[in-house]
């Protein structure tokens, strides 16, 4: 199952199953990345708010993010090393409607889980209802869907990637004693291309960043 665009002839619900080889991918149609950014949902969240809106779907990277947030507006720790990213979309093409984010963020965090088992064969993932992917018992993968405007929806997806876990600040260790967290550089002891990472699982969500003009941030 996957994001459709209204481009396709054949337009699949979010509910059906779609082959990821053959699908067609929707093209990026505005692209920002930034060194550090307080929050690329707020960021995406402002561009859609604007009279004038960008091109969709729109993407925000950001090597580091100074007030990262989660569910509930818990604190996500976004260390320099992680995949930040989030995806503006339009809900109609989507196929989705407000009234199915709540519960649409487990699908989103599967579809993580499909890219990540490339990586982690050897591990254990699963989602972590309602919104988070988990590997060996440990937090990975954070997702934040939200929807601006009743016309659009973001989806905010944070992934320890390069990140240490040593690098974190004192005063955010008090928030995972009792959710542990983890990253890929520790699991497989070597560093991960973020970029590609980020082309596979927007793959994944059915876009691509062909045309996008990318810069080496990591």
């Amino acid at each position: 199952m996957r994001l459709s665009s209204n481009h396709n002839k054949d337009k699949i619900k979010p509910d059906a199953l779609r082959d990821v080889d053959t699908m067609t991918l929707l093209s990026i149609q505005t692209f920002e990345q930034y060194n550090e950014i307080s929050s690329t949902n707020d960021r995406v969240s402002e561009l859609l708010r604007q009279a004038i809106k960008p091109k969709l779907p729109c993407l925000v990277t950001a090597k580091k993010q100074t007030a990262g947030r989660g569910r509930g507006n818990k604190r996500w720790w976004s260390g320099e090393g992680a995949l930040l990213m989030s995806l503006g979309i339009e809900l109609t093409p989507a196929f989705l409607t407000r009234d199915q984010l709540p519960t649409f963020s487990a699908t989103v965090a599967q579809w993580v889980i499909d890219v990540l088992n490339r990586y982690l064969p050897e591990h254990k993932l699963e989602v972590h209802r309602p919104n988070d992917v988990y590997v060996d018992g440990k937090k990975i993968c954070g997702i934040l869907i939200e929807s601006p405007t009743p016309q659009h929806a973001i989806l905010g997806i944070g992934l320890n990637v390069n990140n240490r876990i040593c690098d974190m600040p004192t005063e955010l260790l008090a928030d995972i004693a009792d959710r542990p967290i983890t990253t890929m550089i520790e699991l497989l002891n070597k560093e991960t291309s973020i970029v590609r990472l980020m082309d596979e699982l927007l793959n994944a969500l059915g876009f691509t960043m062909n045309g996008c003009k990318k810069t080496a941030l990591w």
